[in-house]
């Protein structure tokens, strides 16, 4: 669930950006407005994730990974409603807190739910869901705006994932230590 929660950032994250100025001007929106949602966006990542790291001894990494999926719901809906100045707030918000959350559960909760010792083999499998969904990103919005007629129908995709990961969470629970024999 951490991995394809991880995933969903590289995806929307490449995809929005491959396309964002032309995302905006579908909603009457310039080049310029289009690329000033990055810098408050970075701004929240950068705040949520410095409060993350200093908590993250503190709290545990399930609540991180339920706050990701609730701010992946919230950005994807921005998305699906980006012709209302809200959808523009929802995500900025929505990717602001994804993306801070990112770095936070990508370097703690592996060594945290695994221990070091397989470290490395986590790490990469992990890296290929976010390199494949880096690289389906830009196709899928693609195709959504040019067969579809609009980049909302990828939230139609996004927020039921979300909400699958989000059920498929409540169960998580930190596996048993494993031992090498």
């Amino acid at each position: 669930m951490f991995g394809l929660a991880l995933a969903f950032n590289s995806f929307f994250t490449t995809g929005f950006t491959f396309h964002v100025i032309s995302i905006f001007n579908t909603q009457g929106y310039g080049k310029t407005e289009a690329i000033a949602v990055f810098l408050p966006i970075s701004m929240i990542a950068i705040s949520v994730s410095t409060v993350a790291n200093i908590l993250s001894d503190y709290i545990a990494h399930k609540i991180y990974l339920f706050i990701m999926l609730f701010s992946g719901i919230i950005a994807s809906i921005g998305l699906l409603v980006l012709d209302d100045t809200m959808g523009i707030y929802l995500l900025i918000i929505g990717l602001g807190t994804y993306s801070g959350l990112f770095a936070v559960v990508n370097a703690v909760t592996w060594p945290r739910y695994f221990g070091r010792e397989y470290l490395g083999a986590i790490t990469g499998k992990v890296m290929s869901f976010l390199v494949i969904a880096s690289a389906l990103a830009p196709s899928l919005f693609s195709y959504c705006f040019t067969s579809l007629g609009s980049y909302r129908y990828v939230s139609y995709v996004l927020i039921p994932f979300l909400v699958f990961l989000f059920i498929g969470s409540l169960s998580l629970k930190k596996p048993d230590k494993i031992t090498d024999k």
